[in-house]
């Protein structure tokens, strides 16, 4: 029985003493891992780029600039030449000066009221003959009669035409006709305006009372545009030459009004849009889509030229003057030395940003690193124990093998 059991004990340290080794194997592959985990954080560290704070020198720069007359012109390139002994320079140069300039708005809601209003239209010339043996005037072939006051509805447009034209009072009913166009408009002229027309000296103005006209625009008085009004004129070709693709050009119908002391412009056909576009009929000026708007005022705006030059260099090679190819003009250059501002501090507001991915960068490979260093830390320690576990149990399985070799002795002695 001893020498069973002993033998049986033995069995049980050897096992144990491979379950030691084996653990002792897996912590030695387990911090092997980390090893290479750690490798690779280093590496990660040394690929990391520090950056570098902007200087200022990199944003700035010599520009030269001189006086011509009202305009201060600042030069933004000088190219040098070589094909012409006249001029040793290709020369950008800019100036700001106010142009007068069509601008289109989207205004929101612009709540367009439509009603009833006298209007004054143009016959052109070609439109009007006449017929000196009869006194017979014709509009595009129509007969033109005379006024006839007792007439109820000649008498109601013409007194809703002289409200707003009262000057049309003073003409002698005799030489004032009337005619239906071709939208179904009763219309009144004079004989003068139909002779100039006659005659070719001008077009022909008539007057009529139309519905669904622009009346208001918000709480602006709405009138027609007015082509012998010079500023009006003005605006109105600068628009037009702004937008020639836009409905504004070829409308028929151009209105006008003034908001916070600018005059707008806009066309019979936007107008109109806007004013149906209401959702609900019971508020028509209420939610309208937006109209299309123009109105021309003095823009600041960026005035670039290059040309030939010729700029006087002293003696480093610095431009004193220049006088350039269609000018017998010379200017005396100024030099600034020109940081820009914006740019410099869009390179610092990076290099923080940089800055602060960086530092994060480290901070995460540092804690990295703590938490490798921590876990082979931990391993060391198991396999230190491990360690001492298995000198434990090789003194302790020497000591059961001499005990099993004494069994043996004492046994086969017993037999001799």
């Amino acid at each position: 029985m001893g020498m069973a059991a002993s033998q049986a004990r033995y069995l049980g340290l050897t096992a144990r003493k491979t379950n030691v080794e084996y653990e002792g194997q897996q912590i030695n592959q387990a911090r092997t891992a980390l090893a290479n985990q750690s490798a690779n954080t280093f590496n990660e560290l040394l690929a990391l780029e520090v950056p570098t704070a902007p200087s200022t020198q990199d944003y700035t720069t010599l520009q030269y600039s001189y006086q011509d007359g009202t305009y201060a012109e600042t030069i933004t390139s000088m190219t040098p030449i070589t094909d012409d002994p006249n001029y040793n320079y290709l020369i950008t140069h800019y100036h700001y000066a106010d142009v007068f300039t069509g601008i289109q708005n989207k205004l929101g809601n612009p709540q367009v009221l439509l009603g009833t209003d006298s209007v004054k239209n143009t016959i052109p010339q070609a439109d009007v003959a006449y017929d000196d043996q009869q006194d017979i005037y014709t509009v595009n072939g129509t007969v033109l009669q005379n006024y006839d006051s007792l007439v109820e509805e000649q008498r109601n447009n013409f007194e809703r035409i002289c409200q707003d034209y009262p000057d049309l009072r003073n003409e002698d009913p005799t030489n004032i006709f009337v005619y239906t166009d071709a939208n179904g408009n009763m219309n009144f002229t004079t004989r003068t305006e139909l002779d100039n027309a006659i005659a070719g000296t001008a077009d022909a103005g008539s007057y009529s009372v139309q519905s669904g006209v622009p009346t208001y625009v918000g709480n602006c008085e709405v009138s027609t545009y007015d082509p012998t009004d010079s500023d009006q004129k003005a605006a109105y070709d600068e628009i037009c030459k702004q937008f020639p693709n836009e409905n504004f050009a070829s409308s028929q119908g151009i209105y006008t009004w003034e908001y916070q002391g600018r005059r707008y412009f806009a066309s019979i056909e936007d107008l109109t849009a806007s004013a149906i576009s209401a959702p609900d009929v019971s508020k028509p000026t209420e939610n309208q889509d937006k109209l299309t708007a123009y109105y021309a005022e003095p823009v600041e705006t960026k005035i670039e030229k290059t040309q030939r030059a010729f700029v006087d260099l002293d003696e480093s090679g610095r431009p004193q003057s220049i006088r350039y190819e269609d000018s017998t003009a010379t200017y005396a250059l100024n030099t600034e030395t020109i940081t820009d501002e914006n740019a410099y501090q869009d390179a610092m507001n990076q290099y923080n940003y940089d800055m602060q991915v960086y530092e994060k960068a480290i901070a995460d490979i540092n804690a990295k690193t703590e938490r490798i260093q921590e876990q082979d830390r931990t391993l060391e320690l198991r396999l230190r124990q491990l360690d001492t576990e298995q000198e434990a149990l090789q003194t302790e399985m020497e000591a059961v093998q001499k005990v099993i070799e004494k069994n043996i002795e004492s046994t086969f002695k017993t037999f001799e």
